[in-house]
């Protein structure tokens, strides 16, 4: 009993010479905390061996490596990254050190106003390679198929927009502002629909009048020999309709399915002359009448000068 009791009065005087003992320490490396059981007193540099952390050229740790731990503490390691920021279009690249998304931005000295907004949440860690994009967002108006919608987008363009509501158009549809637009805060988007549709319409063809002169009659007097008649024409027409309305009607072809008839007036040019006048005198009128007894016919005038005329009477 006696030499089992010196033992262990060995044992504790040895620990006490050594002065080791075991604590949990917390290592966050970028954010990743890990935990694990570490015998102390003993260097940063030592403990993350003990945790087979590798560090690279330009990561940063707290406390340094040199510092000895002994008791529990938390040891931060800050990754170096090359991080992409998009700001306003323009693209640069930034070095840092660990850090969140709001300290990348408190570096750089951005202060994101009320209508930009930025691709992660501002306590995200960065990691190496991250593009961080800041955006503008605005208050757009799209007007479409009779609704109106409100909408708050980051869209950098009018084309964005319409993808972002999911609207579609056709090639003949107007969009105002034009797709290529940059899109601005309080912009009024409208697209109107714009169809097509073929008619065929049956339409008259007025018809013409021609006059001939006729030296057999007294001047001033008509007489129509052929009597006019309108034709007929299939008219093909192109309807433009915005959202419904018809806005144009155009004739793109036509085919005649009946030709008119012109109407032909005889004029008269023949002067009469009386039979006191120096001009020609009647010598003879004779009267043929019609042999139907309607007691209707023609007289035959023969002139002085040889020339012979008919009046129906």
């Amino acid at each position: 009993m006696k030499k089992i009791m010196m033992l262990g009065m060995a044992v504790f005087f040895m620990m006490g010479l050594c002065g080791c003992k075991k604590a949990m320490m917390q290592i966050n490396d970028n954010g990743v905390v890990t935990e694990l059981e570490v015998s102390i007193p003993q260097t940063v540099e030592g403990i993350l061996g003990d945790a087979e952390i590798v560090l690279k050229d330009g990561d940063e740790v707290s406390p340094s490596l040199e510092t000895e731990i002994s008791d529990t503490q938390e040891i931060v390691i800050s990754r170096k990254h090359t991080v992409s920021l998009t700001i306003d279009g323009e693209t640069k690249e930034v070095v840092m050190a660990g850090g969140t998304i709001s300290d990348l931005l408190e570096q750089e000295g951005i202060t994101l106003g009320e209508k930009q907004r930025v691709n992660y949440d501002l306590d995200e860690y960065l990691t190496d390679g991250m593009e961080v994009k800041i955006a503008n967002q605005f208050s757009v108006e799209v007007q479409c198929d009779g609704e109106t919608q409100n909408l708050d987008t980051e869209a950098a363009t009018v084309r964005d927009v319409l993808t972002e509501l999911e609207i579609s158009f056709g090639q003949d549809d107007r969009i105002a502002p034009a797709l290529t637009e940059p899109v601005t805060d309080g912009m009024q988007i409208t697209v109107k629909r714009v169809t097509f549709k073929t008619l065929t319409e049956t339409e008259a063809i007025e018809y013409e009048t021609t006059y001939e002169d006729d030296s057999s009659m007294a001047k001033g007097k008509e007489e129509v020999s052929t009597e006019g008649e309108s034709g007929e024409k299939e008219v093909t027409y192109k309807v433009t309709y915005v959202d419904g309305v018809e806005e144009s009607k155009e004739a793109v072809s036509e085919n005649v399915t009946k030709e008119p008839v012109t109407k032909v007036v005889r004029v008269g040019t023949k002067e009469e002359s009386s039979s006191g006048g120096s001009g020609r005198a009647v010598v003879s009128k004779k009267a043929f009448y019609d042999c139907n007894g309607s007691g209707h016919g023609y007289y035959e005038i023969t002139y002085s000068d040889g020339s012979v005329e008919y009046q129906e009477f």
